[in-house]
């Protein structure tokens, strides 16, 4: 006897904002501890990446801790995923990031090509007409990983659509 069967998982809006506030709450917390951003600051960028979030354009989110000299003191790498069913969701947490006296604390998305295949009036005419607070353009900054440590963080999740976090730190 066989049997044959489809899975599909389904996940809405609500369910991305629920995610993206876990991520948020990091983001939070880690402000705080670092005394890098406010928390307008926060939620002007949380705001901003739940709209591309939820046009699908988002896939993922990186958070840089720099010291004053621009050095990676800890990273942490949120991966974005449409087939999270199954997976059990984390409290936010492990955010008690040092206090950085004129550091920075960078926030980096990563946008499908379907975003960055749009030309300049789509993309303005999308960030103006969300009412995003910054226009998310490409950057030069060195957003690798490289010499530093990797351990596995939380995992957000609601329904089909979540989102993986790594952590990294110096070794």
């Amino acid at each position: 006897m066989s049997s044959t069967g489809t899975y599909t998982t389904t996940y809405t809006v609500a369910d991305i904002r629920k995610v993206v506030e876990n991520f948020a709450a990091d983001f939070s917390m880690m402000a705080q501890a670092t005394g890098l951003r406010t928390r307008e600051s926060v939620a002007s960028v949380v705001a901003d990446l739940s709209v591309f979030a939820a046009y699908g354009y988002l896939i993922s989110v990186t958070l840089f801790l720099l010291d004053k000299d621009g050095n990676k003191i800890r990273v942490t790498h949120y991966k974005v995923a449409d087939s999270a069913a199954g997976w059990k969701s984390d409290s936010p947490g492990n955010n008690l990031w040092p206090r950085t006296e004129g550091g920075s604390l960078w926030v980096v998305g990563t946008f499908s090509d379907e975003w960055w295949n749009k030309t300049v009036p789509e993309k303005e005419a999308f960030v103006k007409a969300r009412g995003l607070n910054s226009p998310w353009s490409k950057t030069e900054k060195d957003t690798s990983f490289s010499g530093m440590i990797s351990s596995a963080g939380q995992k957000y999740a609601s329904n089909g659509y979540g989102w993986e976090r790594t952590n990294y730190s110096r070794g």
